[in-house]
């Protein structure tokens, strides 16, 4: 009788790749990812697929493990941000897989970056657009993949697991710079955060249901960055952290920020109607030199930039005046002339 050969072992890394990214994109079972390697000319058989994606296991070839640069082992703010990101949307699973399965394009590409620059191995970058129904309106889907048993051992060298109620800030990024520190967050951020408005202001939300971690990232952020937070529990057991005061939300967006341009840009224009709320903080000296201005001729926008305000503040300014006793005769002084 003869050996039999077990029916996973004799086919290509590609076909095993593609089987895998057809899984981690749609979810299908084998007879789907069968039916679609076979409009490739991969013919697989189901119990191959099924060891693949059900069971971790692989190809023969797959025993032919690209190599990484000595420089990857190195803890640069590309990795700090994969880091980050893992500890967030990221996973890594069986099969060695590092992925990101994303809305934003800029955060997926960015994610790719990362990867690749740290690893020098191209990770796969798929889109997957989904059908919009009358109740749903649904947005594509853009999938980041690194298959790489050297690189998933690495990033594995730094936590024990990324999984969400398990994961805590690597030791080595506790002791780094401001800049490494500042990629972990920030990927974490692009992954877990959010601007929401708060009354005319905003605030910086980022939400996890591990209160440890979160905990250690409030802490980096006072400690080395003096950004003031604090923590809350909701009921469904998710831990938030706000940021929510004008000075830690000027540091957090110029020394950290997002990736992600919707929510930078919204944080930044929160930060403009910040301002605007807080005229009174301005001292009545430059107040009364703005309103000089615009007796002498100058518009809103000049008078801004000379006094490194905005703008709106001096339209601020000349209302409150209209209503002020302290300006009032002045005011109508200006009216008369």
């Amino acid at each position: 009788m003869k050996n039999k050969k077990s029916n996973y072992s004799c086919h290509s890394l590609e076909e095993y790749n593609f089987a895998l990214e057809l899984r981690e994109k749609y979810g299908w079972g084998e007879k789907r990812i069968r039916k679609e390697l076979l409009k490739h000319n991969f013919d697989v058989k189901h119990g191959a697929i099924s060891g693949w994606i059900y069971k971790g296991k692989k190809p023969f070839n797959s025993k032919i493990i690209t190599p990484i640069p000595e420089s990857s082992k190195k803890l640069t703010t590309e990795k700090a941000y994969v880091l980050g990101t893992l500890c967030g949307d990221g996973w890594i699973s069986t099969g060695y897989r590092i992925g990101l399965n994303v809305c934003d394009k800029e955060f997926a590409e960015y994610f790719y970056f990362c990867l690749k620059e740290t690893y020098n191995i191209p990770p796969s970058f798929t889109l997957r657009e989904k059908k919009s129904t009358v109740v749903k309106s649904c947005q594509p889907q853009y999938t980041v993949m690194l298959v790489s048993k050297l690189a998933a051992l690495d990033l594995f060298s730094y936590a024990k697991s990324f999984k969400t109620f398990e994961w805590e800030i690597p030791s080595q990024i506790k002791e780094a710079s401001k800049d490494i520190q500042a990629a972990f967050i920030r990927g974490f951020a692009d992954s877990e955060g959010c601007v929401k408005n708060r009354h005319r202001n905003r605030e910086i939300m980022l939400a996890s249901g591990n209160k440890i971690g979160l905990d250690q990232i409030r802490q980096i952020l006072f400690k080395n960055f003096g950004i003031k937070s604090y923590i809350c529990q909701m009921k469904s057991n998710v831990y938030l952290l706000y940021i929510s005061d004008y000075n830690s939300l000027n540091i957090f967006c110029n020394e950290i920020g997002f990736t992600i341009r919707r929510k930078q840009e919204k944080l930044e224009s929160g930060l403009i109607r910040y301002k605007r709320k807080g005229i009174r903080k301005y001292s009545p000296g430059l107040k009364e030199l703005a309103l000089d201005m615009l007796q002498n001729g100058y518009n809103y926008q000049e008078i801004g930039k000379i006094l490194n305000t905005s703008y709106a503040n001096v339209h601020d300014w000349e209302k409150a005046a209209k209503n002020s006793d302290y300006y009032k005769e002045k005011y109508q002084k200006w009216k008369n002339n």
